[in-house]
């Protein structure tokens, strides 16, 4: 389980990273509700948000309260330019009228709901891991919570192909935007390495 410290003068974020895990990927699983602005910073595309499923909120927006949170589970995908970057399935636990308003009637997204209520939200991340090969392809996945002002969260997140964190041009591969493919990228991409620094896509 991490934890977060601060003082006057300095920050510190710790968790037990397994020694595969790289510092970029590093950055997205300790993204704080805002993946969604993070992947965009990375991929320099917006990110979407698709709903895939959700199971009906427990009870009316107007039973929610402290004492009888509505609650919903559902999943969504973000995408960039038409491809699935992460899978995220939530279970959301609102305690008051006006986050369940938000969520369930306006159908704000988790990531725009922290933002809407101005508020950073505690976060904490329970676990991480790495799946596969499947199919040649490894898998980056976390879990973790979020909480503020009566909207709480418990999400995994899954990065179906692992190799969009390896460099700019594994990323754009991914996305299919790569204009011209260098013999020796698409072998380092196919081996889940970076290119050679310097050979532009």
């Amino acid at each position: 389980m991490s934890t977060d410290k601060f003082s006057a003068n300095e920050t510190s974020f710790s968790f037990e990273w397994p020694p595969c895990i790289t510092g970029l990927e590093r950055i997205a699983l300790t993204a704080k509700g805002d993946l969604q602005r993070t992947l965009s910073a990375y991929f320099s595309k917006p990110i979407k948000v698709e709903r895939v499923w959700e199971h009906p909120q427990s009870g009316p927006v107007s039973s929610a309260t402290p004492e009888t949170p509505v609650t919903q589970v559902r999943q969504v995908n973000l995408l960039c330019e038409g491809q699935v970057v992460c899978v995220c399935v939530s279970t959301i636990k609102m305690s008051n009228t006006y986050t369940a308003g938000l969520f369930l009637e306006e159908h704000v997204a988790i990531g725009q709901m922290y933002r809407t209520l101005g508020r950073t939200p505690t976060f904490t991340l329970t676990n991480i891991g790495v799946e596969g090969p499947k199919g040649g392809v490894q898998q980056l996945w976390r879990e973790y919570t979020l909480s503020a002002d009566g909207f709480e969260c418990q999400i995994k997140e899954t990065f179906p192909d692992r190799r969009m964190f390896r460099s700019d041009y594994c990323a754009k591969k991914l996305l299919r935007i790569v204009e011209k493919i260098e013999e020796e990228d698409e072998a380092a991409y196919t081996a889940g390495k970076s290119p050679k620094i310097g050979v532009k896509a």
